[in-house]
């Protein structure tokens, strides 16, 4: 089995990285104290002469070797003894004294109790900077300790007699495998809605595994495919905090094990002052809370208290200095997980072979692979390259003289190839390539025709979860193309792209886009569940234990109860509008959501820019762009119907009906909707409506004293609903027979303010 610090180093090798101590018992927890990192005198990173950083670590623990990165800011100290702001160090706190009993763990609840309602775990006035934190719980059990196989060699576990059946398909590009997932096309992510056509994305949509940082716009470009499973909220302690004021405190709990408080006060300026309280709760969770509270939300006393009722019980927090090396360290701990940088193995599997052993003998890359690498980057000179070369020698060619070498959306992309690594002959194992290849997460299968269908029974690694098979055709010839099978671990979620059912990249048109955003995608998903999720849990558990016993606290202070200044400029004038309107990042509620004629229990979250429902169990389950709202229905009982799109609706049921009102009032700050309206229109003399319906459900005509104009109907009103089926669901033919009955129930949305109708 490969040690921890050889995963560290293959999983995000550039990425400056918390040590890792090898001592660790079972569950993740070290058999004794180790000793406290030095903040004071010693530097937590060290400059080697290979132009490396070794992280330093517990004595023994050898340390992590890693790329350093560099920032401009990060000499930036932190906040001054004598700051006038923050004379009181403890300013921000407000934790009580008595804990009081913890709540149960909620489950989903999907087509149970209909009276069960997830309840948020944080005040109603916290408002998430992500979908991370609003999955966020410092209560749920840790991933189970990494066993002894992972990846493909866990195929490895069940004996070959299980795999009865029929003999395989010699033109199939996968086998089934136990404990393995195959993606062979038609494969959709979980999600609510399911069985209604949607209309064609529009500029807001994402796939729900790509939605991340709720509180802010998405930067630049977008690439062809959405980035998945990405911890962009990680850059929340950098945005914020770091070269900032703020406070850092941390201790150990009990039950909770060691905590890491950040908290930074922030003044709003404009017609109307606010003061913001920002907050990030550390825990050994690999999820992190994120989040902000309006001062005027919440009683001035206790802030942190109220916002934060999980961590009532923390008596041993203890404020940490002002040290740069602190803001350092809990910058590199947010973002151990964030990298720029990938490492993919490529294979080459001639016809007729389908072993490890014969796939790493294949000495040099015949012409279809040749064509394939051509399309895939581009041929670089490891000697004296200069961008990320993922563990291979730029200076001796000790790993080869070439490699192959791409980048996509920002991220750099260095290429395993099996041909260009070295061959050694009279090696069957060919180990001097198996080191590189058999440590990437991700491996891309090249089958030529006539190969025989692949398996992750045909390896045998610990760290190869992610497979991605790629089959050409007609090789070398104007009628080439390629097609595609993935497979993943049983306990790694689907990840897109999606692979369409039956489809194939026509002379490779597409493909490279599809495979790199597939292999980034893949690590990502990778990492959340089994062994790499377990080994990452533990290694976050053991720094933030360094962090809580280090010397670089104020001892045995007891932390007040808020109290703060809440005046800006000597007054501050009462809020003229409410802080649910005002808040930034998403305000959650608990609800139940209708799939499939099924209710799940969920959590409901409005941001200015997005709105998902997310599930403890899957994640986002739905999301969609703040600005392609159209309107929304409140009925009674807390039901709450939200259209979006071309028509679309997402039906809720809220457990009060002033939690139903909370989200109106929060839609009808942070989007361009408006409340739906019900007419029932009867037919008027000689049977008609009153009213014409253009494309898209609009009404482009209202006769002149019709009952339709009675009842309000003006052109531009579009239709959500006609005889209470959604719009999307009809054709042209159906719409116009619901249209012709006697008396026609519709739900629709007036227009705008300048008489235009409502649009995504």
């Amino acid at each position: 089995m490969q040690s921890d610090d050889l995963f560290l180093r293959k999983m995000r090798g550039p990425s400056s990285r918390p040590p890792l101590s090898p001592s660790a018992g079972a569950g993740g927890v070290p058999p004794s104290p180790p000793p406290s990192p030095g903040f004071g005198g010693t530097p937590a990173l060290h400059r080697s002469s290979s132009s490396e950083a070794v992280l330093g670590g517990p004595p023994g623990g050898g340390g992590v070797s890693h790329r350093a990165r560099t920032h401009s800011h990060e000499e930036v100290g932190g906040n001054p003894r004598g700051s006038p702001r923050f004379r009181d160090p403890f300013v921000l706190l407000g934790l009580g004294g008595n804990g009081g009993a913890r709540d149960e763990k909620e489950e989903e609840g999907e087509g149970g109790d209909p009276d069960f309602f997830p309840r948020p775990l944080w005040s109603p006035h916290f408002a998430h900077y992500d979908v991370q934190s609003i999955l966020f719980d410092p209560t749920e059990p840790l991933p189970d300790p990494p066993g002894p196989t992972s990846g493909a060699s866990a195929a490895h576990l069940e004996p070959p007699e299980t795999f009865g059946g029929p003999p395989p398909d010699p033109e199939a590009l996968v086998l089934s495998c136990p404990r393995f997932c195959c993606e062979t096309g038609g494969e959709m992510e979980a999600e609510l809605g399911e069985g209604v056509p949607h209309g064609p994305p529009g500029p807001g949509y994402l796939p729900n595994a790509a939605v991340a940082v709720l509180e802010e716009p998405q930067i630049g470009g977008r690439p062809p495919y959405p980035i998945e499973y990405s911890d962009d909220g990680a850059y929340y302690y950098r945005k914020f905090f770091y070269g900032k004021e703020h406070q850092n405190l941390v201790g150990e709990d009990a039950e909770l094990g060691p905590v890491a408080v950040s908290l930074r006060r922030e003044e709003k300026g404009g017609p109307q002052p606010q003061i913001l309280h920002r907050i990030i709760v550390r825990t050994r969770q690999l999820r992190t809370l994120r989040g902000s509270v309006l001062e005027e939300a919440l009683p001035p006393k206790k802030l942190l208290e109220a916002a934060l009722p999980r961590l009532r019980g923390l008596r041993g927090l203890r404020l940490a200095g002002p040290s740069p090396a602190l803001h350092r360290t809990l910058l590199t701990l947010d973002e151990q997980a964030v990298s720029r940088q990938r490492k993919v193995g490529v294979l080459y599997c001639r016809g007729g072979q389908s072993s490890e052993e014969e796939m790493y003998n294949n000495e040099s890359a015949g012409p279809a692979f040749a064509q394939f690498l051509a399309l895939l980057g581009t041929r670089v000179r490891l000697r004296g390259f200069r961008h990320y070369r993922a563990q291979l020698d730029t200076r001796a060619d000790t790993t080869g003289t070439h490699s192959l070498y791409t980048t996509y959306h920002g991220y750099e992309v260095m290429f395993h190839v099996s041909t260009m690594l070295p061959f050694t002959p009279r090696n069957p194992q060919q180990l001097l390539r198996k080191r590189h290849i058999g440590n990437d997460i991700v491996t891309i299968v090249f089958q030529e025709p006539g190969a025989k269908p692949f398996s992750p029974r045909a390896l045998r690694s610990h760290f190869q979860h992610i497979f991605i098979v790629v089959r050409v055709h007609h090789p070398c010839s104007p009628h080439t193309h390629y097609s595609v099978a993935v497979m993943r671990p049983e306990d790694t979620p689907l990840f897109g792209p999606p692979l369409p059912s039956g489809r194939c990249f026509l002379g490779g048109s597409g493909l490279r886009d599809f495979l790199l955003a597939k292999a980034i995608n893949g690590e990502n998903a990778a990492a959340l569940g089994g062994r790499l999720a377990a080994m990452a849990a533990r290694t976050r558990h053991q720094y933030l234990r360094h962090l809580a016993r280090a010397p670089l606290c104020t001892p045995h202070r007891r932390l007040p109860a808020l109290g703060g200044r809440r005046r800006l400029g000597g007054h501050q004038p009462t809020p003229k509008t409410p802080p649910i309107v005002t808040t930034p990042g998403a305000l959650v509620w608990g609800a139940r959501a209708t799939r499939g004629g099924r209710e799940v229990g969920c959590l409901l979250g409005v941001a200015a820019e997005r709105v998902v429902v997310v599930t403890p169990k899957v994640g986002v389950r739905f999301n969609c762009a703040s600005r392609d709202v159209l309107g929304w229905a409140f009925a009674a009982e807390g039901r709450l119907e939200i259209f979006y799109g071309a028509g679309e609706a997402l039906e809720l049921r809220l457990p009060h009906g002033r939690d139903a009102a909370g989200v109106v009032e929060r839609l009808q700050a942070v989007t361009r909707g408006c409340e739906a309206r019900a007419l029932a229109l009867p037919r008027g003399a000689g049977g008609t409506l009153g009213f014409r319906v253009g494309a898209g459900g609009v009404v482009t005509e209202v006769t002149r004293f019709s009952f339709a104009e009675v009842a309000g109907l003006r052109p531009g009103c579009r239709l959500l609903r006609v005889a209470h089926r959604p719009l999307p669901t009809l054709s042209p033919r159906r719409l116009r027979a619901l249209l012709r009955r006697p008396k026609v129930p519709l739900t629709l949305l007036p227009p705008d303010r300048h008489g235009r109708p409502r649009r995504r």
